[in-house]
């Protein structure tokens, strides 16, 4: 696997370089089981059948415990929660993979370099790349995949168009956008999975039944088996791109409360877990486990949903928002400020293109009575059914009771957080909470807001789209971020988007889980390249 700086490849702009996060937009908020099952009778099978309580202690096996389910069925172009895309990375490769300095890993790809106008890139493909079944990987596999991405939405378009695509021969393709564009270089980057074309076109379709189909991958691992509820179990590919995996067998066991979680790690039926920091006193000083802290980017929030009736006036937004405390919320959630940091933007404060110079709508009791006075005192509040949200929500509700507004509390497993926030016109609820992963190019959040993209907050605001338009048609750097400096402060005085910052990632494992630091640690999917991991015997 090549690693370059991007520095060496972009001559459209230096934005790359100064930003953190990997990827399309992951709402790891809708990423807890779709297809719920009862959590004791889940634990107590799984206790029961002892399959991954003894894959923990063999050395070919590796046993990571994950709080949410992908559901019985995952499809592989729309795939957008954060297990869902823990298992793309084990089953598919990308192209290429953008780290969070800049630098890039190149996977897939052996080459994707910008012509001098900024209009057209060239992909090459390394030679001898395999699916699991023994099929070459070719360009055609990358046209297919990108194209059927851009028969589902327009989150591959530039300027409203998809990018040309053409194919020069069987490793290499060519891409040409009208106008030039700084996200083109990511648009294609890790999350597009790169699809078997010979699979998915004689199947028929992208969604995988994962309790019957083991789909044909190129990642580290192919998929074994699947028990709703309890497990995903993978096997190591002998094709894989990266090369063979040093551990046989994969397992993501499903373990939603924490405190089992925490007990299954300290008694070996699990190597490693995603820990919040008011759990982490048993590990502490402890030689059998080994503490690592990451930043992810992620940036979480609270938004007014422009579909209920009760959020149409923007001076009664402006009071909720004047009701609650971003600081009070993210010490109720994450305890102790060395694990968060408060923002104001809807970009992570670690970006060169944040802007703080923002309306931030600052705790004032007073103001929001005042605001609110003529608006509705009882309000709904949905959001996933975790125990950091939950605190987050608990503390709202708190703070909007102050202002004489009473607040309906309503946790939702991932299924149905999904479908109320995909569902634009559903008023049903007045606020949503969440958190995101978005890019490194700070274009790659236009799909939140924007109408030309997925638009997933339901913002109506035409001047802020052609903002995006002409911010990702922008060579210079120094207008470039005067131009997302203002995006950042038109998206906050909308009143509908209110982000409280970011927080810390935590992975506490076993110490006899090697090859972390060479795996590396990144946002979403934990680790970046599993084939590196390996289990002392």
């Amino acid at each position: 696997m090549k690693k370059e700086s991007i520095a060496a490849l972009l001559s459209l702009s230096a934005a790359f370089l100064m930003l953190t996060g990997c990827g399309n937009a992951v709402t790891e908020e809708t990423a807890t089981t779709a297809a719920q099952a009862d959590q004791s009778a889940a634990d107590s099978k799984a206790s029961e059948s002892g399959e991954e309580k003894s894959a923990s202690a063999d050395s070919r096996s590796f046993t990571y415990a994950i709080k949410g389910d992908t559901g019985n069925t995952i499809n592989v172009l729309t795939v957008d929660d954060r297990y869902g895309l823990m298992t793309m990375k084990a089953l598919y490769a990308p192209l290429y993979y953008i780290h969070p300095d800049g630098n890039v890993d190149y996977i897939l790809a052996k080459s994707m370099t910008a012509s001098e106008d900024g209009k057209t890139w060239t992909l090459v493909l390394n030679d001898g790349l395999k699916w699991s079944d023994g099929e070459p990987i070719t360009a055609d596999d990358v046209f297919y995949t990108i194209d059927s991405h851009n028969k589902q939405d327009q989150n591959l378009f530039i300027n409203g168009k998809a990018i040309e695509m053409n194919q020069i021969d069987e490793h290499t393709l060519s891409f040409t956008t009208e106008v030039p564009s700084s996200s083109v270089f990511e648009l294609l980057s890790a999350e597009t999975f790169i699809l078997p074309k010979h699979y998915y076109e004689k199947k028929g379709n992208f969604d995988v039944n994962l309790l019957e189909e083991k789909p044909v991958c190129s990642g580290p691992y192919t998929l074994d088996s699947y028990m709703t509820g309890q497990y995903l179990k993978f096997k190591a590919n002998e094709n894989s791109v990266l090369g063979k995996p040093q551990i046989e067998t994969l397992i993501y066991k499903i373990v939603e409360s924490d405190d089992t979680a925490t007990l299954a790690l300290q008694n070996g039926e699990i190597d490693a877990w995603s820990a919040l920091p008011d759990l982490l006193k048993p590990y502490k000083d402890n030689p059998s486990f080994k503490i690592y802290t990451y930043s992810e980017g992620r940036v979480a929030y609270m938004r007014l949903n422009t579909a209920s009736k009760k959020m149409q006036d923007k001076s009664y937004r402006e009071g909720i928002l004047h009701a609650v405390d971003r600081n009070e919320i993210l010490q109720a959630a994450y305890s102790d400020p060395e694990f968060y940091s408060v923002s104001y933007s809807f970009l992570p404060n670690v970006s060169a293109y944040y802007n703080p110079d923002v309306e931030k709508f600052d705790h004032d009791v007073e103001l929001a009575k005042k605001l609110t006075a003529n608006g509705a005192k009882q309000l709904k509040i949905a959001y996933i059914n975790t125990d950091e949200v939950e605190r987050q929500a608990l503390t709202i509700q708190s703070e909007l009771k102050e202002a004489g507004i009473d607040l309906e509390l309503n946790p939702l497993d991932g299924a149905a957080l999904t479908k109320v926030e995909k569902d634009k016109q559903n008023g049903d609820y007045d606020i949503l909470l969440g958190g995101y992963i978005m890019g490194i190019d700070p274009s790659t959040f236009s799909q939140l807001f924007s109408k030309d993209k997925d638009n997933n907050y339901n913002f109506d605001a035409p001047e802020i789209d052609k903002l995006w338009r002409e911010a990702d048609m922008e060579r210079d750097e120094a207008k470039r971020k005067e131009l997302y400096n203002t995006i950042q402060q038109k998206i906050q005085e909308e009143a509908i988007f209110y982000p409280f910052g970011s927080n810390l990632k935590i992975l506490v494992a076993n110490q006899k889980v090697h090859g972390i630091e060479e795996a590396g640690l990144v946002p979403i999917y934990t680790f970046n390249d599993l084939s590196k991991l390996s289990i002392a015997s």
